[in-house]
This record gives C-alpha cells, sequence and structure tokens, in this order.
C-alpha cells in the first residue's frame, strides 16, 4: 500500500488490523512451510526471512541426475516436472535462477492458505521419499 491511512483518522485500526493479521498469517505459514521441508529427508530449507517463497535445497541421485540428463533438462526441473505431474504441486526449479553448479533447490511459495500448506508438505514427502526411492 503506498498510501497508508492517516495515524489518527477514521480507518485506521481497521487498517493496522488486517495488515497485523496479514504479517503474522504471512510469517507463521513461513515458519510452517520451512519446518515441514526441513522434516523430509534430503530437504533443506534455511530460514524464511521477507519474502513469500522459501527456496530449499534437494538431494538428487545420481540415478535421478542421469535420467534427467537423458530428458534433456537439470535435475532439479526433472524433479519440479514429476513433483506437478504426480501430486499437482507447482514449484519453480532452482536451475532457473542460476544456482552453484552440482547444486539442487526449488522455489515454492508461503501463499496456501494454512490446512492447504499442510496438505502440500505432505504430498511433497510422500513425492520426494518415492521419487528417491527410485532412483536408489
Amino acid at each position: 500500500m503506498v498510501t497508508p491511512p492517516a495515524e489518527h483518522g477514521p480507518s485506521f485500526a481497521l487498517f493496522k488490523s488486517e495488515r497485523g493479521a496479514i504479517y503474522d498469517g504471512l510469517k507463521r505459514r513461513a515458519k510452517v512451510l520451512q519446518d515441514g521441508l526441513n522434516a523430509i529427508e534430503g530437504i533443506s530449507c534455511q530460514d524464511i526471512e521477507g519474502a513469500m517463497y522459501a527456496f530449499p535445497s534437494l538431494t538428487i541421485s545420481k540415478g535421478a541426475e542421469k535420467k534427467a540428463k537423458e530428458m534433456k533438462v537439470p535435475a532439479d526441473e526433472y524433479w519440479c516436472i514429476r513433483l506437478v505431474e504426480e501430486h499437482g504441486i507447482v514449484c519453480v526449479p532452482g536451475s532457473g535462477f542460476g544456482q552453484k553448479k552440482g547444486t539442487y533447490h526449488f522455489r515454492i511459495t508461503v501463499l496456501p492458505p494454512d490446512d492447504m500448506l499442510q496438505d502440500c508438505i505432505s504430498r511433497i514427502k510422500t513425492f520426494h521419499d518415492a521419487f528417491t526411492a527410485e532412483f536408489s
């Protein structure tokens, strides 16, 4: 918001309350996402601060790297494609952000409502566990 209501104006209290609720919700969902991703073996998420996205790192096996190479896509892109095809969760592969060679990441938002975010984390775990087992 470029010009919030004046501090002592009639709508300031409502503005402050609504803004606080939005910020609190974003912080809460960021923490839930961060903790949920960190609980998945092979996924590591740094603290989410000041953004609406997490950018966790992925451990991807040599077998999955080989399959991605056959598909002519970076391994994290292959992971993201499979995630959306199998579980309907859209993430952006880290390879699109110029990540360090030999590392893998994905970007995911904190914006879904709480119940949807919990379901999303659960489906990411189910997917990543199966994906890892497939290429072990």
